[in-house]
């Protein structure tokens, strides 16, 4: 409301203008470098468009400020229509002679961030003209504006001489309006005057009402309150949202329209109340509405493609913009047809007008024949798919909604559980299923003759004891992929169980089965665990040599003949594991040969003082030959590690005796020195591992070969540490007595060496 429309209030204010704060407290408060939140300029020309003042818009340059938008009024006072305003310096706009005051003011207020009034002369449309003007800032999100609001003080002169009338008639229409309006003192907050559709509102009389502060009735904060009055006291805000409490306690959401205006020298908010309430429950029902649209568009793993009553799309959701490889902002507002490409995925044949035929007869369908939906790069993608109208509250179809899935990984999925059913996952070779489903063909069983050849793997057991499963796996997996590159495509090679696998040679004899078995053995000769254990397969074979034979006993047979030829070939297999091992452990281990050849001489020394039988002796000597052969499956950077092992490292370490004991427990000859093995590292007071023996519950010849062992690794060069003299490993040796070592033996050695 301008100032020229406000003496109609005088009255009442100057009734009630001194009963409030101070007159110190009076002066409106702005905020000291104050500056209006980011505002894009669209925003600022909508602001300044739709106001009843004559305004424009600055814009700073670098060639100084120009004219960037104008609202209706101002260009019935200047002349310039928005497009001629837009980027004309101020000295082309105000003249000459003028644009310097403009210019200086706009610079003022920028540097300050706050509002500006001064007085200023423009010639506009040919004639001088002074004008009131007030300028405001404004922080956009890349450039800084300003405000400029123009006013003639001449006319408000001759308007507040000869429109007195019309003042007394707004005072009545004040009165007599059915809009809610409030007069607020802006420090104070208190309501100076209400008019009476405002106490019909909120419940109060005129006496109760103007005896409140607004911020009795406006729920937020007593501080947010504060900080919006003065905003709309500036100007710089002209709108607001508010939660306001009743006399009887309801809230009640109110758009307030507030503008600042002063009032017989004072200042004071003029507000306009609409009650927003329903619009707002409105608004948070159809947001809340769209949100659970949004949400589950976003949520569902189908691909969702709907068009308006034209067929031309409207949305896409995530899945459908991931499965098509299109964006939503590429094809909205685009035929679904010119976009989408759906065909028979055998015939290639286009399936047109689904869109259409959906729109015409507002028939759901859902296609069942094999399809693919073409994506934007070209490639083909299967799909199941469905069609249906979208139907508007009065009936008529407003569009279509297309869903389909990308059926390629379950494709997928059910080809691998195919796959999985009729072979092994570890080999890729076929399974005992498979073997079933095959000889269940009667044009199978009729095929003679036809030869089984049925092999099984020789030390697996021990493998996986010493390297472990993995290494055992990729065994399996050599050997599988041996076999069937010799057998060849007209063969079948199954996985019969954990170490056997079978062929089955149809059309083949004996001697073709002989023949294939003695290649795949030259063919196993080239895979070695780790380079060291050479890979055994015991085969055996039998053959169907009428179609009367059942395939089971032939089966049997072969599997017969494979254990036989097994047992003939252990022993010997036996034999070649130990020394492979033992060249394994020469090769993986820093001492030398010597160093056993040492240990041998001590302990049978030592042994002789304790008066050992012979037997005794014996697994003396073998264990220790093999005392550490379970670090062959310690890894080489672990065992050659000049410096200190890590925590993580020593355990991996100490699993060296467990090993041992497994690969001897693997080897019936061995079986005597398994307990020696597996305990050589324990110690006399209990502290030692894996078992944590102590005394003599730790086998003999442990205690034994700890102490000789001990004595010298000490007195020879190791990778992770120089030989000490012999004096000092005695001393040693004491050290540990009765703790790491058996005090007895430890005196025993110790008298043994020193008599050298």
């Amino acid at each position: 409301m301008k100032q020229h429309d406000q003496n109609f209030l005088l009255k009442r204010i100057t009734k009630k203008k001194n009963t409030g704060a101070p007159a110190a407290t009076m002066t409106p408060k702005v905020k000291k470098g104050w500056r209006r939140r980011p505002a894009e300029a669209d925003y600022l020309e909508m602001m300044v468009e739709y106001n009843s003042e004559a305004m424009a818009l600055l814009l700073k340059t670098a060639a100084g400020w120009v004219y960037c938008h104008n609202n209706w009024e101002h260009e019935k006072l200047t002349g310039y229509s928005q497009k001629a305003i837009r980027n004309q310096p101020l000295k082309t706009v105000l003249g000459e002679a003028y644009f310097k005051v403009y210019e200086k003011n706009a610079d003022d207020c920028l540097k300050s961030g706050k509002t500006i009034l001064f007085k200023a002369k423009a010639c506009w449309n040919g004639q001088i003209r002074e004008r009131m003007c007030r300028m405001t800032p404004v922080s956009g999100a890349t450039q800084d504006y300003i405000v400029v609001t123009e006013l003639n003080t001449t006319v408000i002169k001759d308007w507040m001489a000869k429109n007195h009338l019309a003042t007394t008639r707004f005072d009545a229409m004040f009165q007599t309006h059915t809009a809610t309006m409030l007069l607020i003192e802006p420090v104070s907050g208190r309501i100076v005057e209400a008019n009476p559709a405002a106490l019909a509102f909120y419940g109060y009389s005129l006496e109760e009402i103007t005896a409140m502060t607004i911020d009795q009735i406006n729920t937020l904060s007593v501080a947010a309150v504060d900080a919006l009055r003065h905003q709309a006291l500036a100007g710089q805000q002209r709108y607001f949202l508010f939660p306001h409490r009743l006399k009887n306690g309801e809230i009640r959401m109110v758009d307030v329209h507030s503008s600042p205006l002063e009032l017989d020298g004072q200042p004071y908010l003029f507000s306009v109340i609409t009650d927003a309430t329903e619009r707002e429950q409105n608004a948070a029902a159809l947001y809340q509405e769209k949100e659970r649209y949004k949400t589950t568009m976003e949520a569902i793993h189908d691909g969702v493609i709907t068009t308006d009553a034209k067929g031309s799309i409207s949305t896409l959701n995530p899945a459908a913009e991931q499965a098509c490889g299109w964006q939503s902002i590429e094809v909205l507002g685009k035929p679904f047809e010119a976009i989408f490409r759906i065909c028979h995925e055998y015939t290639r044949e286009p399936l047109t007008g689904l869109v259409a035929g959906v729109l015409a007869d507002g028939q759901s369908i859902e296609i069942t024949a094999p399809t693919v939906l073409f994506k934007k790069d070209g490639e083909m993608i299967p799909i199941e798919t469905s069609i249906a109208p979208i139907r508007s509250q009065n009936g008529s179809i407003g569009g279509v909604v297309m869903v389909f899935r990308d059926i390629t990984l379950s494709r997928e999925k059910k080809r691998r559980i195919e796959y999985l059913s009729y072979h092994d996952e570890l080999t890729g070779l076929y399974n005992r299923r498979f073997y079933e489903q095959y000889f269940s063909q009667k044009e199978i069983k009729l095929i003679h003759p036809m030869a089984f050849v049925m092999g099984d793997v020789n030390g697996l057991k021990m493998t996986n004891d010493v390297f472990g499963h993995t290494i055992g796996d990729l065994l399996l997996k050599d050997i599988a992929r041996t076999l069937k590159r010799t057998a060849g495509a007209r063969h079948q090679v199954i996985r019969w169980g954990g170490d056997e696998f079978m062929i089955v040679m149809p059309g083949s004899d004996l001697k073709d089965a002989e023949v294939l078995v003695r290649q795949i053995k030259e063919q196993l000769k080239d895979i070695c665990i780790n380079g060291t254990i050479e890979t055994s397969v015991s085969f055996g074979m039998a053959l169907k040599q009428s179609r009367d034979d059942e395939p089971g006993p032939v089966l049997k047979k072969a599997e017969e003949m494979m254990y036989q030829i097994k047992l003939l070939e252990s022993k010997s297999m036996r034999g070649t594991t130990i020394n492979a091992l033992l060249a394994a452990l020469d090769e993986k281990r820093s001492e030398t040969k010597a160093h056993t050849l040492r240990l041998s001489d001590h302990v049978m020394k030592l042994a002789e003082r304790l008066s050992l039988n012979v037997e005794a002796k014996n697994r003396l000597i073998l264990l220790t030959m093999l005392h550490d052969i379970g670090k062959v499956g310690i890894p080489d950077h672990i065992l050659g590690k000049p410096g200190r092992l890590t925590e993580e490292e020593w355990q991996i370490m100490q699993t060296h005796s467990e090993i041992g004991y497994r690969i001897a427990a693997n080897v019936p000859e061995l079986h005597v020195v398994t307990e020696e093995i597996l305990h050589h590292h324990e110690k006399w007071d209990g502290s030692g591992y894996p078992s944590g023996l102590s005394g003599e519950k730790i086998p003999l010849n442990s205690r034994i070969l700890a102490i000789v062992d001990a004595y010298d690794v000490m007195t020879h060069d190791q990778v992770y540490q120089l030989a000490r003299s012999h004096e000092d490993a005695i001393r040693e040796l004491r050290a540990q007595s009765g703790s790491q070592f058996d005090p007895r033996l430890v005196d025993r050695f110790i008298d043994q060496v020193s008599h050298w």
